[in-house]
Formats: structure tokens, sequence, C-alpha cells
């Protein structure tokens, strides 16, 4: 029976991933400004680039033609890596936008739990079928190892400001999603710069191309509105604590609508791609 090589190299991962994030002043100053409550969701989003970089690096450290058998990524092996690996990138991605939002909330006096998606393995498991396809050689593989596991590492982050500004929009909070473009970019990214009520921006807002690294945030405000009327007034403390006992129950419903629309929104990405 061939040995399994895979617990080594999760290892050997996790160790180059450590080195490369204590290595990482980008992501040093990131954190220190989330731990003391002043990070901004533009920073988040810097925050998860930096972990989809050097999770990459660490991946592309250690799959190599020395480490694997007959010098192949197969599938088994890049299904008990890689996925692993971009699980871990998604909880510290949600972890550290948690906390951002609940810093954010705090100067508004608002008390709601973070939603927190879930892992997009359907998406992943796609990325895994290029990087591990018959007819391309370990060198192609590791491209698929590059920008694609920095762009999903993004958006995870788009995915947590996606999933609280819907759940926010339906506890009736007035809630605003901006979209900024990076300098330089491209024109189809251009065109979706830009800030919307929530409910009433592009379908497209959320999408991003390889390299892309324009930001997608949202602000949410202590107000109710009524949809009838769409007036908007000051909430009462009965009625925020009448949502804050009610949050569990809706987010249940909203995670379950959530999964079909992040579905649409990966099928339109991939025939951009």
């Amino acid at each position: 029976m061939a040995k399994d090589v895979v617990p080594e190299l999760m290892k050997s991962i996790e160790k180059a991933f450590q080195i490369h994030t204590e290595n990482d002043k980008t992501l040093a100053r990131v954190s220190k400004r989330i731990r003391d409550g002043t990070a901004t969701q533009e920073d988040g989003h810097i925050y998860a680039i930096r972990i989809g970089k050097d999770s990459s690096r660490a991946l592309k450290d250690v799959l190599i033609e020395q480490n694997l058998p007959d010098g192949k990524l197969y599938y088994n092996i890049a299904t008990r890596t890689v996925i692993p690996t971009l699980e871990n990138n998604q909880a510290l991605v949600n972890e550290a936008a948690a906390k951002i939002q609940k810093a954010a909330d705090a100067k508004k006096k608002i008390s709601l739990n973070a939603v927190k998606p879930d892992f997009p393995k359907e998406r992943i498991l796609g990325l895994i079928d290029k990087m591990t396809a018959d007819d391309i050689d370990l060198d192609e593989a590791l491209v698929w190892i590059g920008e694609p596991i920095v762009n999903n590492s993004e958006a995870f982050f788009d995915d947590f400001i996606k999933d609280n500004a819907e759940f926010r929009s339906g506890a009736g909070m007035k809630t605003t999603i901006t979209r900024i473009a990076e300098s330089n970019c491209c024109k189809w990214c251009a065109d979706l710069e830009g800030s919307w009520t929530y409910g009433d921006h592009p379908q497209e807002i959320f999408a991003r191309h390889e390299f892309c690294r324009c930001s997608v945030t949202y602000q949410s405000e202590r107000t109710s509105q009524n949809v009838w009327s769409k007036k908007s007034w000051q909430s009462t403390p009965e009625e925020i604590s009448r949502r804050k006992s009610t949050e569990r129950k809706t987010m249940s419903i909203a995670e379950r609508q959530q999964a079909l629309e992040r579905l649409m929104i990966d099928k339109e990405k991939a025939k951009r791609r």
C-alpha cells in the first residue's frame, strides 16, 4: 500500500503559512488595526488578499514535484490540502470581518451578531477540478494555486459583506452597498463603481475577475423602514430587542436564500473567465 503523504504535506503547508504570515508586514499592520478596533471594511478586504497570498505561497512551497507521488498533483491530494487551507482562510477572514463590524457597530450603538457564510465547497471543488485535470502538468496545475487562491479569499470577504448587508436590510436597517474600483481598473470594474441602497445595487456588484482588487463594503444605520411608505425612523429599544430575539430564525432563512444567490453569482463568474 502506498504511503499517505497528505498528513506530512498539511504539516508543511501549515508551517509555511505561519512563516509567510509572520513575515507579512502589510498583514501585520492591518491585523493591528483590527485588534485596536480602528480597522475599516477596506482593511478587511486587504486582510483577505494578504491571507490569500500567504496561503498561495505556502501551497506552492510544498506541492512540488519531489513531495508528490509521481510528481503529480492528484485529485485526492488536492482536495485534502487545498480545501482545508481555504477553510482556514475563510475562518480567518470571517473572524477579522466580524471584529471590524463589531467595532463599527459599537460606535452606532448597534448590537447584532455577524452572519458567517457557509464554506462554498462546490466553488472550491470546481477550482480543484481545473488544477487536477488529466491534460495538465504540475507547472500548469500550480497556476491554479496562484491568483485563484487569492481571488477566492477575496470572495470570502465579499460573501461576508453580502450576507450581512442582506440580513440587516431584511431586518429593516438602512443599508448601503459601495463598490470602490482600484486605480487603473478595467472598464467593466469602473462601470460597477458606486453606492446603492441594498436591493437596488447591480446584480454583479459582488463579482470579480482574476487579479481584481476592487473592494465592496456596506454601511448600515440604526433605523427602521416601512416597506409600504418607504419612510425611515429611529428604532426604539423595544424594536431592537425584538429583532435581536428573532435574529436566529431570520438568519437561518436568509442562509438558505443566500446559498442559491451565491450559486448564481458563481455561474456568472465562470462564464466571464
